[in-house]
């Protein structure tokens, strides 16, 4: 899939929307916010996408299997970018390039 972001507001929030992809999507978008949590160093991460499938006539089964395998690949997404939250030596690399990344 080829995307192109259309918002890009470091380090609130990003969104994008698909150019070029599978033939089944008529269309994708979605974005990714952060925001501060209640506890110090604490952030929310809100991922969402949206899509339409095609053709139109197999579009109530399509959406719901789509639903269920795009919420699948992002859990498992937002599983590995928490792991890398957590991981020393990533954190350790942010903080190397603090200002300059």
């Amino acid at each position: 899939m080829i995307s192109e972001y259309v918002s890009y507001a470091p380090p609130t929030n990003v969104g994008m929307k698909m150019v070029r992809g599978p033939w089944f999507f008529e269309m994708m978008a979605g974005g990714w916010r952060f925001a501060a949590g209640e506890e110090p160093g604490q952030t929310i991460a809100t991922w969402r996408y949206h899509f339409r499938t095609r053709p139109a006539w197999i579009r109530p089964v399509a959406d719901r299997v789509g639903t269920w395998l795009l919420g699948r690949d992002i859990r498992r997404r937002i599983a590995g970018y928490a792991r890398g939250c957590q991981d020393p030596l990533v954190l350790a690399a942010v903080g190397d390039c603090a200002g300059s990344c």
